[in-house]
């Protein structure tokens, strides 16, 4: 007597099947967006990075990396505890949209240059690199630079 062996895949439900194809279509669109990163080397960096992390899912790193334009950089010269700083970053809410704000901690060893320079004075704002204002968020002023910024790419 001879059998016939037959490997036949498992049997999925609808959702997993579902879950699948989704999870393909998010690795497709992932190779796709990173296209221009020509080195894999540089590919390899991001997705560890960004996924190892769980900051984001492949979906919203896709979304992510499709759709970020280059954002002004506002680093805010700050220590703790700072209530003046509080303050500044709660008028900063309405344009949160309009930068990426990087926070400098001037207490830390290694920012020895920004504490003898800013200690009298936080909070100190710095526009990609250049001295903004500071003690307080001037709306006006934040509103002129990051209007230039955004016109000329920066």
């Amino acid at each position: 007597m001879l059998f016939k062996l037959v490997c036949q895949p498992p049997i999925k439900s609808k959702e997993e099947e579902e879950e699948e194809e989704e999870e393909e279509e998010e690795a497709a669109s992932l190779r796709h967006a990173l296209r221009p990163f020509t080195f894999p080397f540089c590919r390899v960096i991001i997705i560890v990075m960004l996924l190892s992390q769980k900051l984001f899912s492949v979906g919203s790193l896709i979304r992510q990396l499709c759709t970020r334009t280059q954002l002004p950089v506002l680093t805010l010269f700050t220590k703790d505890p700072c209530p003046l700083c509080d303050d500044a970053k709660e008028a900063l809410e309405p344009y949160k949209h309009r930068f990426e704000l990087q926070e400098v901690d001037i207490t830390l060893p290694e920012n020895r240059v920004w504490f003898d320079r800013y200690r009298y004075d936080i909070p100190v704002f710095h526009l990609n690199g250049q001295f903004l204002m500071m003690h307080r968020v001037n709306s006006t002023l934040l509103e002129r630079h990051l209007d230039k910024a955004t016109a000329t790419g920066q």
